[in-house]
């Protein structure tokens, strides 16, 4: 929420992410449970992760972690499973954010209809601030690594349900 008006610093409050920032006014991103602010920190940091040289593809990882931790009734339920599952095969599978990505589009085939996550109860104490305020090179990739441990392990009581439908999906009997 927007602070009262004649705060000399107001700010505003990721419905996401819960992420408080200096209220600039922007207009909420359509479709996602997220401020215009916050947005605006993921335009920068996806800057960063699509010009980065390493040949693992880290932008995946920063987008499973921004979707996970900003799952909500306005955003599609295919965001919320694609970002778990995203974080699932990164961080308990050791998959690169390029092998994600080919994991996606195999998941995507043929079914529509995708389970809703409802946010956890404890949000990830880490956010993309975090990873922003890291130098950029291997400070930034770790803070990134860090922030998708973080934000999977908020998930923690979905887990099994992720695991599931990833394992099922990826690899049908």
């Amino acid at each position: 929420m927007a602070a009262e008006r004649g705060d000399p610093d107001p700010t505003i409050t990721c419905p996401g992410c819960g992420l408080v920032l200096p209220d600039l006014g922007l207009a909420p991103a359509g479709g996602f449970n997220v401020s215009g602010e916050c947005r605006q920190l993921s335009d920068e940091l996806a800057q960063y992760t699509l010009t980065h040289r390493g040949p693992s593809f880290i932008h995946q990882h920063f987008v499973d972690a921004y979707g996970a931790s900003h799952v909500g009734n306005v955003s599609k339920p295919i965001m919320g499973v694609f970002s778990l599952a995203g974080l699932y095969l990164f961080l308990e599978k050791g998959y690169t954010g390029r092998e994600v990505q080919l994991a996606h589009m195999r998941m995507a085939g043929g079914k529509k209809d995708w389970p809703r996550f409802n946010p956890p109860t404890r949000r990830s104490p880490l956010t993309i601030a975090n990873v922003l305020n890291a130098d950029e090179g291997p400070s930034r990739d770790e803070a990134l690594a860090n922030w998708c441990r973080s934000v999977w392990q908020s998930w923690s009581a979905d887990h099994s349900q992720i695991t599931q439908l990833v394992e099922a999906r990826l690899y049908p009997r």
